[in-house]
Formats: structure tokens, C-alpha cells, sequence
């Protein structure tokens, strides 16, 4: 016999949101489905001190966070990212192209690691637990080693044998997607001869690619002698 039906009709709601929870990872369903409004009534009772003890902690017991101190939308989103990491997803393989169940995650997850210390504590410890953080940001551009003076030298005679000429001061070009100021380069190179600041092997390399002097802005490219 049922005794209070009002309390069995509130535990039927948490078994379904016990169900909701096993299926999603959190309790921010949308309030407007029946359960989200159900939801919403019991944070909004919470809130004014009005839950029953027993229901607020048989409600605590199914998910600390039920109460969405972060917000339905953030919470929906970490706990999508959660569960595809979960699933066995390399935190590598994220970008911020990164699409989940239709959920824009990437572009979110970047917003959150750039906007870090606009973060609470409780939000940076939950995004700290799945491994993500400014330190560890797998969005972060890789960063590509610095070219060595002998391979910008390999370059520079590239473009000697390409173009018949020196670069011009903002010459640049094209390398692997990336951008090299080899005019900029040449020029430094320069400055740091005439100041006897440039190691003698670096001196022999660019000088073995011109005819005479090549410090000077008019220097002949051996490839045209």
C-alpha cells in the first residue's frame, strides 16, 4: 500500500533522474522537459531552504553537483568532454573544430582554458581532473624548434639559385607552412660581422654563397658569376 503518494510520486522522479544521470553524467537536463522542470522546482526549494533534508541528500547522493553551481549550460558541456575522454578519446586528438553530439566542445574547452583564472576554484578542480588545463592545452599551436643558422643559411641559397638575386630587408618566403624574414636574417647577419660578433664558421657559410663582399646590400649571388 502507498501510503503518501505524493512522496512515491517524488521518488518515481528520482529514479528517473537517477536514470537521466547514468545516461548523461549530470542532472542538467533541460528545463524544458518534465524531468528539467522537476529538477529546476527542487534547486529553486534548495535555494530558499525549502528542500526536505532527506530529499536534498538522497538528491547529493546521486550527484554532488545537482544543484548546477556552474550553470546547466557549462555543466552539460564539461560532462559531454568527460564522457569522450572517458570513452578513451586522446586529449590530443582535440580541437577546436571539435564537435560532440552537436555541441561545439572545442571551441568551449578553449574558452575555458583561455579565460582561466576567470574560472571559480570548484570549475578549474573539475577541468584539472580530466588532465586540462593552460599547462596541458592539447588546442595550444605546437611550437616549431627554431631554425638553426646553418639550415637559414640553406635556405638563403635556395633563394639565391631560385630568384638570381639578394633578398631585399623584408624579403620573406614560404617554408612548410611557415614564414621565414630571410632578408631580416641576412641583414642581422650582417650587423653582427661588422661587430665581430659572428662565429667565423657562420661567416664562411653565407660568404661561399656570393662573389666578393657580402655585406653589402648590392652583393653579387655566386650563382651569377
Amino acid at each position: 500500500m502507498i501510503w503518501d503518494k505524493h512522496d512515491a510520486a517524488w521518488r518515481s522522479r528520482l529514479a528517473a533522474a537517477a536514470d537521466y544521470h547514468h545516461a548523461h553524467g549530470h542532472l542538467a537536463a533541460p528545463a524544458a522537459t518534465p524531468l528539467g522542470a522537476w529538477l529546476a522546482e527542487q534547486r529553486h526549494l534548495a535555494a530558499k531552504n525549502q528542500l526536505d533534508q532527506a530529499r536534498a541528500d538522497a538528491l547529493t547522493a546521486l550527484a554532488p553537483d545537482w544543484r548546477l553551481p556552474h550553470g546547466a549550460d557549462w555543466h552539460r558541456k564539461y560532462h559531454l568532454l568527460r564522457a569522450h575522454l572517458a570513452d578513451g578519446a586522446d586529449p590530443a586528438t582535440l580541437t577546436r573544430d571539435t564537435v560532440l553530439a552537436g555541441v561545439k566542445a572545442g571551441s568551449w574547452l578553449y574558452r575555458q582554458l583561455t579565460t582561466w583564472h576567470g574560472l571559480t576554484p570548484g570549475q578549474q578542480q573539475l577541468m584539472t581532473a580530466l588532465g586540462l588545463t593552460p599547462d596541458s592545452n592539447p588546442l595550444a599551436p605546437a611550437r616549431r624548434p627554431r631554425r638553426t643558422f646553418e639550415q637559414t643559411a640553406q635556405l638563403l641559397e635556395l633563394f639565391l639559385h631560385r630568384e638570381g638575386r639578394t633578398p631585399t630587408a623584408r624579403e620573406t618566403i614560404r617554408v612548410d607552412g611557415d614564414t621565414v624574414k630571410l632578408g631580416v636574417w641576412l641583414a642581422k647577419a650582417r650587423t653582427k660581422h661588422r661587430a665581430g660578433q659572428l662565429p667565423d664558421e657562420h661567416v664562411r657559410l653565407v660568404a661561399a654563397l656570393f662573389d666578393g663582399d657580402w655585406t653589402t646590400e648590392d652583393a653579387v649571388p655566386a650563382v651569377l658569376v
